[in-house]
């Protein structure tokens, strides 16, 4: 099963979607989908779409999940890292109006710097993004408070 988060942000972000369904109907994707959409508002009838999820629910689905695909918000990837799962990381963009900057793209940048996850980017085909996400073996991020708060912390200092 591959669990797909497009986080709670109150803006539409049917991009990941639209490409999801499109590999699943050309039959390049036959893994169960299930996506918590937030506030986009989406119907498919290849992909099950739920609006939100309770957090018991969605701890259940991280565990049963090969893969996890997520906006590239820091509080979904760290709580992949924590479930040790692969993840695809996919970020809102300005541009498209799916956010009201670009943060997530400098957040995707670090951690696919360290190899902690494969980065989605907008020219990329999601059906090979999942092929290479199966074989894929992260580098181990090791979660305590301290590692958190220097990774933070390098990441503002680059940003001034």
């Amino acid at each position: 099963m591959i669990l797909v988060l497009l986080g709670t942000f109150k803006i539409d972000f049917s991009r990941p979607i639209k490409a999801i369904e499109k590999a699943v109907l050309a039959g390049r994707v036959t893994d169960e989908i299930i996506i918590q959409a937030g506030h986009t508002n989406y119907k498919s009838d290849v992909l099950t779409i739920r609006k939100f999820i309770d957090s018991d629910e969605l701890s259940g689905l991280y565990d049963s999940a090969e893969v996890v695909v997520t906006h590239a918000g820091v509080g979904s990837i760290l709580k992949g890292f924590e479930k040790g799962k692969k993840i695809i990381a996919v970020p809102r963009l300005y541009k498209y109006h799916e956010h009201v900057d670009d943060h997530q793209l400098d957040i995707l940048e670090e951690f696919t710097k360290e190899n902690y996850l494969i980065p989605w980017n907008e020219n990329d085909d999601f059906a090979t993004l999942l092929t290479q996400a199966k074989s894929f073996v992260p580098a181990p991020f090791v979660s305590n408070k301290q590692n958190l708060t220097d990774f933070l912390i390098d990441y503002i200092e680059k940003l001034k």
